[in-house]
């Protein structure tokens, strides 16, 4: 069992929020992960989510992050009549996804592991840089750390939206983008001798393997 403490809030929305949801956010309410944007089609926050039950959806969003999605939503909220709460339950990331549940605990699959909501304390001792090389290892990159403010498509192509759902904002850009070109950028991990000087200063999460002892981390590169 390997977790690691995160950094992020539990935000509760209540009163019909799948239909709520479905016209503000990128991806079906069903999946995984889902993501706010602008009417540009570049991010306002991205985010992992769960189903509840019907009357409830809970939503995991960095820190640095709640206060924008908050002012965001705050005018649809009060036409929707749909209640937003902060939780005070912790978010763990199980890097293995074995950790014994308990009851009331929730958790959201990733590419590897999972996030673990839970109102318990846990035994987290997975450094910082063990964590990174994790993410690295299975292209986990982090919000207001490897991307920002980024067109969605930069980002990832199909982790947080859905082509086939009904209109949300910030779609149009999107669907041009999707359908008749490719996006301009996107993010990998590369190593950092393999990357040009620009890249080399762009790269985010930096951190030496353990195989090549050789740098690498997050950067964005032509789309080509």
């Amino acid at each position: 069992m390997r977790l690691v403490q995160l950094n992020k809030t539990i935000l509760s929305l209540q009163n019909n929020p799948q239909a709520f949801l479905n016209g503000l956010t990128s991806n079906a309410v069903d999946q995984p992960r889902n993501a706010f944007l602008n009417i540009h089609g570049r991010i306002i926050a991205t985010f992992d989510q769960i189903i509840i039950n019907e009357n409830e959806m809970q939503l995991v969003i960095e820190n640095d992050y709640v206060q924008a999605v908050s002012a965001h939503l705050d005018r649809y909220l009060k036409l929707a009549g749909v209640q937003l709460d902060s939780l005070k339950d912790v978010v763990y990331f199980d890097l293995e996804g074995d950790c014994f549940l308990e009851e009331g605990d929730r958790v959201i699959l990733q590419k590897k592991g999972r996030l673990l909501l839970t109102t318990k304390l846990r035994n987290a001792d997975v450094s910082a840089e063990e964590f990174t090389l994790f993410r690295l290892q299975h292209n986990i990159p982090m919000l207001g750390v490897d991307y920002k403010d980024e067109m969605l498509l930069n980002v990832a192509t199909d982790e947080f939206v859905s082509f086939t759902k009904g209109c949300y904002l910030g779609q149009e850009p999107i669907s041009k983008v999707y359908n008749r070109s490719k996006p301009t950028w996107k993010l990998v991990v590369k190593y950092e001798d393999e990357c040009n000087e620009e890249e080399k200063q762009k790269m985010t999460s930096i951190v030496e393997g353990p195989v090549k002892q050789k740098r690498k981390g997050f950067v964005f590169v032509r789309n080509i």
